[in-house]
């Protein structure tokens, strides 16, 4: 499919764009030095030794060649999703109308943007809606495999009956043998539920009834002899083969001209958004950056986006590419252990040494990275391990990494303000200017060496980094207006995957740190955005569960929002100990002027784009929550 995208709309001076949704088609050759790495590879070839495989292609391009930028931009699929213009345009997953290119930043600077499927679990062939793929099952000589696997269900609702879905289907419908259990909290007892409580409704769904004296929070576990695994992995050479090839050859195998063959790129970068960030640092940590012939880097530069110190579960025998650990969910999946941070180290707890950089240091394809962290990460996803070890004490980066914190903000800002299955109300706290800003120095320092800012993430040394108490946080105290504070954390220990279920080691842990705020409860560390920086209430990265669905436990991926006082008199009637927005800025005006200020200093600081000056300064005067203010 190739047609023209946001409805012919022009960008500028670039003009128009061009959508394409295509599917690209790929063999491999398992016996190679550069796929040796992928597990059970060899297990799906065809008779001719080769491993065949399709992944969906998307991609947005300048309709004229001659205007594109020369810069490529990658953005690594979540869950199939298109995320890229959400936080580079302030736009959509899907191209069909002018709307949807939001401010058409990307755009109108000309930059190509490229999707390619990865994840063997999202189907191919949407025609550009999700970009999945069609990955072969590993087989032993053509036999099925079969193998003990494990999955873990929170539904988050009160039902009486619940339906999960198994990654991979069961090699038998016989419920004696598999084993369901169930528990409150991570760190509570595992009750055996018998037969009766669950039943299978196919070889890939189960039905499960909660049992008396669970909430909707409650944490399952279900083992039982699967079959057909995935060869998962290969979602890593598709990557790396199918953007080398469309960004370095005009040609492909049947002899067709590609898509993008007559735009030339000076320099490629990965963006990859939370789960799509922990494959990112999986796939430069497992070597994938480098091609496969000529040594070359795949990826000039990257941007991991709130992945916190996490990698991926993917490249494994019975893989779940989805999964990723949170304080109430997922504690025993791979994908959150030792390396976390970017240079080589040995790890104090698990004794290992190596790091994500390890394998690339060793044939010079490292990639410029650039490492985005909100403040949930730290709390669900011990983003302290980037910085220091696992006892606590400072890491160096190496000179071709930056850290970054977006001070204050939620994992991904929420569209508006609500609670669902949380105490407290979403943080919407804004991450795309600073994101969209950081992307163009990406690509400046990727193409030219020109240096972006230095890392502003919180550290050790500066006093910015302490443990999750609210005493040593400095986070003010809100429980006369019903704010609790978090009694818990993400906790890790060394895991043994060598059995089903894995077992933690709770004589192996893990120093994890948060970092420390204000009397506001803003953190000291990090870029602080507008609504950070003159704020009209406090935002955090961690919020808790509500009565009835895990009362007290995190709540996923939801910070919180507590609006301040409009005046002195509703502050005293409401025990808030911080300033009311009438004390803060006496006038519209005052606080206009406050967020113009805070906007040119992040301009001058490489954090905001001179564009977007004008897009707070609007925002400010329209803000319904100081217009009770004199002018």
């Amino acid at each position: 499919m190739r047609k023209p995208a946001f409805a012919g709309a022009s960008f500028g001076e670039v003009g128009t764009y061009e959508f394409v949704a295509a599917v690209a088609t790929v063999r491999v050759q398992p016996r190679h030095p550069a796929n040796r790495a992928i597990v059970d590879i060899e297990r799906a070839a065809d008779a001719d030794g080769y491993v065949r495989y399709q992944t969906d292609v998307v991609i947005l391009r300048p309709a004229n060649a001659a205007r594109a930028s020369g810069a490529l931009i990658f953005d690594i699929a979540n869950r199939g999703n298109k995320l890229a213009l959400a936080r580079l345009n302030d736009g959509a997953t899907q191209f069909d109308t002018a709307a949807q290119a939001g401010n058409g930043w990307a755009m109108r600077q000309g930059h190509t943007l490229l999707w390619v499927g990865w994840q063997g679990d999202v189907p191919l062939g949407t025609a550009g809606q999700l970009v999945g793929t069609r990955f072969p099952v590993a087989t032993a000589g053509g036999a099925p495999i079969t193998g003990t696997s494990l999955e873990e269900f929170v539904f988050d609702n009160t039902a009486a009956e619940s339906k999960g879905t198994l990654t991979y289907p069961a090699a038998s419908l016989d419920p004696a043998k598999a084993t369901l259990t169930v528990r409150a909290r991570p760190d509570a007892p595992a009750t055996t539920l018998p037969a009766s409580a669950w039943r299978y409704l196919n070889a890939s769904e189960i039905s499960i009834s909660r049992p008396a004296g669970f909430d909707g929070g409650a944490i399952y576990q279900f083992v039982y002899e699967a079959r057909d695994p995935m060869v998962m992995g290969l979602g890593m050479s598709a990557v790396r083969d199918v953007v080398g090839f469309l960004k370095t050859s005009g040609i492909d195998l049947a002899g067709e001209t590609h898509p993008l063959a007559d735009v030339r790129f000076n320099v490629t970068v990965a963006l990859g958004i939370s789960q799509s960030g922990r494959f990112l640092r999986d796939f430069v940590w497992m070597g994938f950056n480098a091609a496969p012939e000529g040594g070359r880097r795949v990826f000039d530069g990257v941007m991991p986006l709130i992945s916190g110190s996490r990698k991926s579960y993917t490249n494994a025998r019975w893989a779940q590419p989805g999964r990723f650990s949170r304080q109430q969910e997922d504690h025993l999946f791979a994908g959150d252990q030792f390396p976390f941070s970017y240079e080589v180290s040995t790890d104090p707890v698990s004794g290992r040494t190596d790091g994500i950089y390890a394998q690339c240091r060793r044939d010079a394809t490292c990639p410029k990275t650039m490492h985005l962290d909100s403040n949930l990460e730290f709390w669900q996803a011990r983003a302290s391990l980037v910085v220091t070890d696992g006892a606590g004490r400072p890491l160096a980066l190496p000179a071709d990494v930056r850290t970054y914190l977006m001070a204050s903000t939620q994992h991904g800002p929420s569209a508006r303000p609500e609670a669902g299955i949380c105490q407290q109300l979403n943080n919407p706290a804004n991450q795309s200017t600073m994101v969209r800003a950081l992307m163009a120095r990406l690509i400046d320092w990727s193409r030219t060496g020109k240096a972006p800012p230095d890392s502003r993430y919180p550290t050790l040394a500066a006093g910015a980094l302490v443990a999750p108490t609210r005493t040593a946080i400095g986070f003010p105290d809100l429980s006369p207006m019903g704010v609790a504070f978090p009694a818990v954390y993400n906790e890790l220990a060394v895991v043994d995957h060598g059995t089903v279920p894995p077992r933690a080691d709770p004589t192996r842990r893990y120093d994890v740190l948060v970092p420390r705020t204000d009397a506001d409860g803003h953190d000291i560390a990090g870029v602080r955005l507008p609504d950070v920086a003159v704020p009209l209430a406090t935002h955090s990265g961690w919020g808790l569960r509500k009565a009835g669905y895990a009362d007290g436990q995190l709540c996923g991926l939801n910070g919180i929002y507590v609006p301040f006082a409009r005046d002195a008199a509703e502050r005293a009637a409401n025990r808030d100990p911080r300033p009311s927005i009438a004390e803060r800025y006496g006038t519209r005006e005052v606080y206009v002027r406050q967020v113009r200020t805070a906007s040119e200093q992040l301009v001058a600081d490489g954090f905001m784009l001179d564009e977007d000056v004008a897009r707070w300064v609007r925002r400010a005067r329209a803000e319904p929550r100081v217009a009770q203010l004199p002018p």
